[in-house]
């Protein structure tokens, strides 16, 4: 930009405060004249797109082959070269969930086919007959159910090969009755049925808070045409904002890790936006990959086991340049690093879950 489109006042038309030089030393506004030829306009907007474009890339070099190289560069002050931690995760992150629900998508489509050549095998494999209660006990053990009702079954199998020789037992339907959702399942259509009935009742027979939250919800969860398919919907929606919240949860796993390296909570949280963008950046590669080489041979397998191993090189990689260590201390505490993130992810995974439950 030439000289002669800056204004000759001193006074930043942004925030009134006095530039001596191009731009205001306040607010960082170039004080030029409000009006600018066409060209200029379009000059402008290209440098500050390739300025954006350069620090973009240049970014996105170090982030993938130097683990905590950027990390180690921003905290000691070399910032302008690249994109701030937090605006990187965030393009990255949107980018990476969009791919992930249009897989969820994609996949949908695919399955349509293959859901009517599998219904038989589904409806055979959900119901089974039994010739010996030993052979049924050996099955119960795997069947997410209480042990009463697992007993229950038992007994009703006892009779039934007493008197008929062999008997049979739907799973799906077992489980169903005996779910969390079915315990509170409401017999009314309608939340202002249920409320009415419940009035209607001694205030000793009435249910209590928790229960009357959520049969209340269950009835709200049942008006949808597919309550499954909506609750699996609130459940993505929310996946993200669930990560951006396990970032600093994961900083200050970080400041117990590494307590005595004597680092402040920001440079931790910085570590965990870089560390996490760079594993979702792999995950897209991974993905754009299987699709790409797809069209020839599948080569999905190889592609997951390459980026599982690269992404084990990258944090150990990182952990080492960015806090330093001998090389089993850093093992060691990646190992541990691994334990506590997959408690706190578990945590907030279950927390998801009932999030959604109660925003779906």
């Amino acid at each position: 930009m030439s000289s002669n489109n800056l204004r000759k006042e001193k006074d930043c038309l942004n925030c009134g405060y006095i530039v001596e030089d191009r731009y205001c030393p306040h607010c960082g506004q170039e004080n030029i004249e409000l009006k600018e030829d066409a060209w200029h306009m379009l000059s402008h907007t290209i440098a500050d797109y390739f300025h954006f474009e350069h620090k973009f890339f240049g970014t996105l070099k170090p982030l993938l082959l130097k683990p905590g190289f950027l990390t180690k560069e921003y905290v000691a002050g070399k910032r302008m070269s690249y994109l701030h931690p937090v605006k990187i995760y965030i393009f990255i992150s949107i980018v990476f969930f969009i791919f992930i629900l249009g897989g969820e998508k994609a996949d949908k489509k695919n399955k349509v086919t293959e859901n009517n050549t599998v219904a038989k095998t589904e409806k055979s494999t959900d119901t089974a007959s039994f010739d010996d209660v030993s052979e049924l006990k050996e099955v119960l053990r795997y069947i997410p159910i209480e042990k009463t009702v697992k007993d229950s079954i038992i007994r009703q199998a006892e009779n039934d090969i007493k008197t008929k020789g062999s008997t049979k037992v739907d799973f799906n339907k077992k489980i169903n009755e005996h779910s969390f959702l079915n315990k509170v399942k409401s017999k009314e259509e309608t939340v202002e049925e249920y409320e009415k009935n419940q009035k209607a009742l001694p205030k000793e027979q009435r249910d209590g808070f928790l229960k009357n939250y959520f049969k209340k919800k269950n009835i709200e969860f049942n008006q949808y045409e597919d309550p499954s398919k909506e609750f699996k919907k609130s459940i993505l929606h929310n996946v993200p904002k669930m990560m951006f919240v396990l970032l600093p949860l994961f900083a200050l796993i970080l400041k117990l890790v590494y307590i005595n390296k004597k680092k402040y909570y920001y440079e931790h949280l910085i570590y965990s936006f870089h560390v996490h963008s760079a594993l979702f950046l792999s995950v897209l590669i991974c993905m754009l990959l299987t699709w790409a080489t797809g069209f020839l041979f599948n080569m999905s397998n190889w592609l997951i086991f390459a980026c599982m191993i690269y992404m084990t090189w990258y944090i150990y990689k990182s952990l080492r340049v960015f806090y330093g260590g001998k090389r089993w201390t850093t093992i060691l505490r990646l190992f541990l690093l691994f334990l506590l993130y997959n408690i706190l992810f578990s945590f907030c995974a279950i927390l998801l879950i009932g999030i959604s439950f109660i925003l779906v």
